[in-house]
């Protein structure tokens, strides 16, 4: 039927199930868009001088619902949009970055505010964000945000990575907004997309180094060198070097030796 009538065919089950899924996953994009339908965890971030909590880190999550059944197991609302990364996959291809930044900023800024007013988390804490190197709020937007957050937007670290392609109009956008912090966070630090010029085109106040490179960080040494060389290069130019993805006692302590300035992962605190 779809390549031309009067012949026959097998059927192919494998091409079927393959289109059907990817329309059931843009249709539960689209579904998630109109629905903003997504929650936010936050990950604290660990001073590695004093041992406070510095600030937290804002990570999106599909929404669950209850099934119904005695163990009250949950389930995701939208089955095939189980993580981010589906998520932004699915916003380049159909042209929706826009729609992804502007849910990501209000809703976690909203999730954030509240955990503060039941004071579940510091007062004078910086909020890290993941956006989009590409894009930017429009003026409009940004004066609804500055009016509904106006503390917090003064406290904002917009997380930058180079997996989306970088725009330096508005990653200059960004940083100069009208009541905007203008602090960049680089992410992913050392997972293959990030080289030495992403530190002089993004000019981070931080740099966060990725989880493969803290991992098994105390037995390795190779990674150890990374890292020091990171934190030489970093510590004469004001930029704080965080290790993400601390997961053992063992790394910690290793990377406490080598210096960073921030620590965040489950062996500190979940999410």
């Amino acid at each position: 039927k779809h390549s031309r009538k009067g012949e026959m065919k097998e059927f192919d089950i494998g091409m079927y199930n393959q289109e059907a899924y990817a329309l059931q996953t843009r249709s539960e994009f689209e579904q998630m868009l109109r629905d903003q339908a997504v929650s936010y965890h936050f990950q604290p971030i660990f001073s590695a001088h004093t041992g406070r909590v510095a600030a937290y880190e804002a990570l999106m999550r599909v929404k669950m619902q209850l099934l119904n059944s005695p163990l009250t197991l949950m389930r995701p609302e939208m089955p095939t949009l189980r993580s981010p990364l589906t998520v932004m996959k699915l916003a380049r291809e159909l042209n929706r970055l826009y729609d992804i930044e502007h849910i990501t900023l209000f809703k976690a800024s909203s999730a954030f505010e509240k955990l503060k007013e039941r004071g579940l988390v510091r007062e004078d804490s910086l909020l890290f964000i993941n956006s989009i190197a590409s894009v930017s709020l429009n003026d409009t937007d940004w004066r609804d945000y500055r009016g509904r957050f106006p503390e917090l937007a003064r406290k904002l670290v917009v997380e930058i990575t180079e997996e989306e392609e970088l725009d330096p109009a508005q990653l200059e956008r960004k940083r100069t907004l009208a009541g905007a912090s203008g602090v960049f966070a680089l992410d992913d630090y050392g997972s293959g997309y990030s080289n030495g010029s992403s530190l002089l085109t993004i000019a981070p106040r931080y740099v966060k180094v990725d989880i493969s490179i803290i991992r098994s960080i105390d037995t390795n040494t190779d990674k150890q060198q990374f890292l020091t060389s990171l934190v030489d290069y970093a510590r004469p130019r004001n930029i704080l070097v965080l290790a993400e993805g601390v997961e053992t006692t063992a790394e910690l302590r290793k990377v406490l030796e080598l210096g960073v300035d921030l620590l965040q992962g489950y062996c500190l605190a979940r999410p």
